[in-house]
């Protein structure tokens, strides 16, 4: 029984520093290019917790909404 135990936990160890080491092999997006970058002034609002956020630049005139506390943040007008 002991045997199937020290199995069963090497086998989770392996697969958990596999998942681990393919999680840090995905390469980063490339940076936005910096003709493309437009200035903005869209405030959001989380409908949650209430946090206010202001994006200045993006790269289209209208940026869709962040997400803060899980959820979709509102345009403040």
């Amino acid at each position: 029984m002991d045997i199937i135990i020290a199995i069963a936990i090497g086998v989770a160890i392996i697969a958990t520093t596999l998942w681990v080491v393919r999680l840090l092999l995905v390469p980063q997006p490339d940076d936005p290019d910096p003709d493309e970058v437009k200035e903005v002034a869209v405030d959001y609002r989380c409908i949650v917790c209430g946090m206010r956020l202001t994006i200045t630049h993006a790269q289209e005139a209208d940026p869709e909404a962040p997400r803060h506390c899980r959820e979709d943040m509102v345009e403040v007008p």
